[in-house]
């Protein structure tokens, strides 16, 4: 019987653990950053430019893509993740056919701007948590940059941009609570500064 002790111990280092292991971040990390993303994505739709908006949230998709892919252990070229975003807009254009209008209706002064604006960082927000969610669905199945196919998620990037619209209205609507309830304590603490 040979004594443990005096055999060496077998040992994997960390090359072989990358290469025999894709990183698997935890579901709640991967929400936080489109969370994120899509805030971001919601804030580039508030910009008063028609057309800088849509250019904005393509760009904040973009890296949100590159950050997942990250996240993921999988290798993400500048030039896939363009094909693989303008793959999935493309298809969305039912969804997105508003846009240039909400666009053109920025250019009235005061009450298009913030109908169009408001309208816009809406879409912008909910086109962002589809787009992350699909990705990060598609990564935690194993999938690639390379094996990616945005025909074989229409019905489900549609499904996802309801639920990104609605998420987007309870951000928004939070930030407008959060607002609200900041404004009533400044005016709350005027008098008693006033009183000083």
């Amino acid at each position: 019987m040979s004594d443990p002790k005096t055999e060496p111990a077998e040992t994997t280092t960390a090359t072989d653990v990358a290469v025999t292991h894709k990183v698997t971040p935890a579901k709640a990390e991967t929400e936080v950053v489109i969370d994120r993303y899509m805030l971001v994505a919601m804030s580039v739709g508030l910009v008063p430019v028609p057309v800088l908006d849509l250019v904005g949230v393509g760009a904040v998709q973009f890296k949100m893509i590159q950050k997942l892919a990250e996240m993921h252990g999988v290798e993400a070229s500048d030039a896939r993740v363009r094909q693989v975003l303008m793959s999935l807009l493309g298809g969305a254009v039912p969804a997105f056919g508003a846009l240039p209008l909400f666009a053109v209706a920025q250019m009235i002064p005061v009450i298009g701007w913030t109908v169009g604006a408001g309208a816009a960082a809406i879409l912008g927000g909910a086109s962002t948590y589809a787009v992350g969610h699909l990705m990060r669905r598609h990564f935690e199945g194993g999938g690639t940059m390379e094996d990616f196919k945005a025909e074989n998620t229409k019905e489900a990037f549609k499904e996802l941009i309801e639920k990104g619209k609605t998420a987007a209205k309870s951000i928004r609507g939070r930030g407008k609570a959060g607002a609200a309830e900041k404004a009533a304590a400044e005016t709350a603490a005027a008098p008693e500064t006033a009183a000083s």
